[in-house]
């Protein structure tokens, strides 16, 4: 699933017009400004819609409220600066009143991770009702200033999120009489004040759904980003559990063997033991049983007996409380590393035995694991084995894997997660 980004601006013109649509035909049903046509390939649809919804909502509401907060000193600063002394007397507590308003209702929604305006209809009602109150009574006490007017359309902002289109247009025209109201108090009432006044407040509509649309494109494609990592994950945890399991096991039977010739029905019951272990292990994978969570020594003693039905003898060392505070994905990358490192042996060593021996070391559990077999040289560029299921898994934990070899003599696999 990918999003050319040249096809964005096209996106985002659809969205707007769909925000117009669903506005004009019902303001009651919820907004389909975020649903985007099947062929852009972004699932929308059920709880992950309504997730975005709400984060949207969450992200206008933040915005309208930091707006407010913005222009309130600004109307303060115009009070001070008429010299009004009644208007400043009387307007002046209003104006701090609704910014420590504002300010608590920030400080209320930052906390929450998700916002639904259209539950909060009432309250956006009674906040376009407040500043519209707001702006008719600074008119009777100071007719020919207009300090409130920005503020108001922070509301319209507002009613636009919780109503749609249609709500936002509904909000600009009840400024008709509030402005003939405040006309009545010696507020301007030519066309063209008339007009401004009008015009800010439908500047705010078209704000607030341009909000909506590029809020909830970035979530949307935010969102989209983090499936498409989530999957790539998940299809790697697959392919390093599938090659630690069932290849490992395949290739184990497919080699030669000495008493292939001599004992077929020996080798041929170790086979069938080799894969029925296998097929439980698959079993409780796709069961998704939680094995993980098993302490470490108890997964790494499964270890040493799954390996000793593929015929590798393994020494088991594991120091008192080594890996017991360990967390499960540290534990289950540990175990995985083992599992390759061990399977490594019974592939490439060309002995039967091998040393597996954990201890805590320096605030870090540390497992070595140990032969002495026809090793290889590391100098050349690792396989997948070695590359994903041991130095990459140990890395995504936040730990470390150290291979070391030695031809004619052996090979470590040192790894090293911190406790």
């Amino acid at each position: 699933m990918t999003v050319d980004s040249a096809a964005t601006p096209g996106m985002m013109f659809a969205l707007l017009t769909r925000a117009v649509m669903a506005g004009v035909r019902s303001p009651r049903l919820r907004p389909t400004w975020m649903t985007l046509a099947p062929a852009q390939g972004l699932p929308l649809g059920g709880g992950a819609g309504a997730v975005l919804h709400r984060q949207t909502s969450r992200c206008l509401l933040l915005g309208a409220l930091a707006y407010r907060v913005g222009v309130l000193p600004v109307a303060l600063g115009l009070l001070v600066v008429r010299g009004d002394p009644v208007a400043l007397v009387t307007l002046l507590p209003v104006a701090a009143l609704l910014l420590a308003g504002n300010v608590a209702a920030i400080v209320t929604v930052h906390r929450q991770p998700e916002v639904d305006l259209e539950r909060a209809r009432v309250v956006v009602l009674v906040d376009l009702a407040v500043a519209y109150a707001v702006n008719v009574a600074a008119s009777a006490v100071a007719p020919h200033t207009e300090v409130f007017w920005p503020y108001l359309a922070g509301a319209v902002v507002l009613v636009t999120g919780a109503y749609g289109l249609v709500g936002g247009v509904l909000a600009v025209l009840l400024s008709t009489p509030a402005q003939l109201t405040m006309a009545a108090f010696g507020a301007a009432a030519d066309r063209g004040a008339l007009a401004g006044r009008a015009g800010w407040l439908g500047l705010a509509v078209v704000v607030a759904l341009a909000v909506l649309v590029i809020c909830g494109l970035s979530l949307h494609l935010a969102m989209s980003y983090g499936i498409r990592a989530g999957r790539e994950a998940e299809r790697v945890r697959w392919l390093r559990s599938l090659h630690d399991t069932v290849l490992q096991t395949m290739e184990a039977i497919a080699l030669h063997h000495a008493t292939d010739e001599t004992a077929p029905a020996a080798r041929l019951a170790e086979a069938r033991a080799a894969a029925r272990g296998q097929a439980a292990r698959l079993r409780r994978m796709l069961d998704d049983s939680g094995g993980g969570d098993n302490p470490l020594a108890s997964g790494l003693a499964e270890l040493v007996e799954e390996l000793a039905g593929r015929g590798l003898r393994v020494e088991l060392a594991v120091a008192a409380g080594a890996g017991s505070r360990m967390a499960g994905p540290d534990r289950d990358a540990v175990l995985g590393g083992v599992r390759e490192a061990l399977g490594n042996v019974v592939k490439h060593a060309g002995i039967g035995d091998a040393v597996v021996r954990a201890a805590e070391e320096s605030s870090a559990l540390v497992v070595v694991v140990r032969d002495h077999g026809c090793g290889f040289d590391v100098v050349g560029r690792p396989g997948f084995g070695i590359r994903e299921s041991i130095v990459a898994r140990l890395r995504e934990v936040g730990g470390k894997a150290t291979v070391e070899s030695w031809p004619g003599r052996g090979t470590r696999v040192t790894l090293r997660v911190p406790a």
